[in-house]
């Protein structure tokens, strides 16, 4: 037997006690999936499997028996199941989480079980984010985002709602091509959500985010001909979001991008003709936010970018020009000033 045969007879032995451990890498996977809807009340297991909303938020009302503290901890339990159940069954699993949400939108239940509302709510934001599920099911997507950010807004935790927020306009851009009313249904509820001081103050560069990606979607002419009067809403709420100096001071260029999205927005034939007094609004706020002082200090190029906004010219291309001009009139620092020739000691002074 020569060398290298023994060699390649000791790897694959070597193999052999790992290859169980992959074959049973997916059946692991399942039996976890399993275990997670096994640990649900049978009554509430069936529903859950069932994949049927309506059939699951009854069976919690009927387990809870009104305790507000049990129905939250159901609520849990079932969106985690529905969290498992993404890679083997996208469409129920939305369909639970919708189920989840409803059930923690009661007052209720918030005041009584707050950590496990805002438990609900993250997986929630998990399961409709999820490309899967927004692949087989976008209008339901749109749907559970849409009431998870009513849940989340309700929490009166900034922060989290910023969060959730982000979540569902990252999703709403992804099934824009496949559902553009969808998305800015999704798009309109994120904007509504960050549209309070309290959460741009707690989170200023999340609204921005969220308002920068609520523009984009705005922008595209599939969501403006499927939504005008939303797209309206929106590029409006984005131009007063977006001029908050807390929120421009993030990222000034971003800001101002947002701005140009939001008044080509409302500037497209489908919009302009539902909801013309949208870009009055929309071109009034950008001329307020012109002659900001408070923005001027953030960002110096903020009047002429904006003005090119309103002309139509492309705002980025002015502040690249700001730069240059900028660079060009700035001496080099690098020079050291020239010295005066030393004074002759022999020299005579002149008398």
């Amino acid at each position: 037997m020569t060398r290298h045969r023994i060699l390649a007879l000791l790897f694959a032995g070597a193999l052999l006690p790992t290859l169980p451990m992959v074959a049973l890498a997916p059946q692991a996977k399942a039996q976890q999936n399993a275990a997670a809807v096994n640990a649900l009340p049978p009554a509430l297991r069936a529903a859950v499997l069932s994949g049927n909303a309506q059939q699951v938020q009854q069976v919690i009302n009927t387990l809870s028996g009104g305790n507000p503290q049990r129905a939250a901890t159901l609520a849990a339990s079932t969106i985690s199941a529905a969290e498992q159940m993404i890679a083997t069954n996208p469409q129920a699993a939305i369909q639970v989480a919708a189920a989840a949400v409803e059930t923690v939108r009661n007052q209720s239940v918030q005041q009584s079980s707050p950590q496990q509302t805002e438990s609900v709510v993250t997986a929630a934001a998990r399961i409709f984010v999820s490309p899967a599920v927004q692949q087989v099911a976008p209008a339901a997507v749109a749907q559970v985002a849409a009431a998870t950010m009513q849940v989340a807004a309700t929490t009166r935790n900034a922060t989290l709602t910023a969060s959730i927020a982000a979540q569902a306009v990252t999703a709403a851009e992804r099934i824009v091509a496949t559902n553009p009313a969808a998305a800015a249904q999704v798009t309109a509820a994120a904007v509504q959500a960050i549209n309070s001081p309290a959460v741009q103050q707690a989170a200023p560069a999340q609204a921005l985010q969220v308002a920068t990606a609520a523009a984009r979607v705005a922008a595209q002419p599939s969501v403006q001909q499927a939504a005008p009067q939303t797209v309206a809403t929106v590029a409006t709420s984005v131009a007063q979001i977006v001029t908050n100096p807390v929120v421009y001071q993030s990222s000034p260029a971003a800001a101002v991008q947002t701005l140009a999205n939001a008044v080509a927005a409302v500037s497209s034939q489908a919009v302009a003709a539902v909801a013309p007094q949208a870009a009055q609004s929309v071109t009034q706020t950008v001329n307020q936010a012109a002659s900001s002082a408070a923005l001027a200090q953030a960002n110096p190029g903020n009047a002429a970018q904006l003005n090119a906004v309103l002309t139509g010219q492309n705002p980025q291309q002015v502040a690249q020009q700001q730069t240059s001009q900028q660079q060009n009139q700035t001496p080099p620092q690098n020079q050291q000033p020239v010295a005066p020739p030393a004074e002759n000691p022999n020299q005579s002074s002149p008398t």
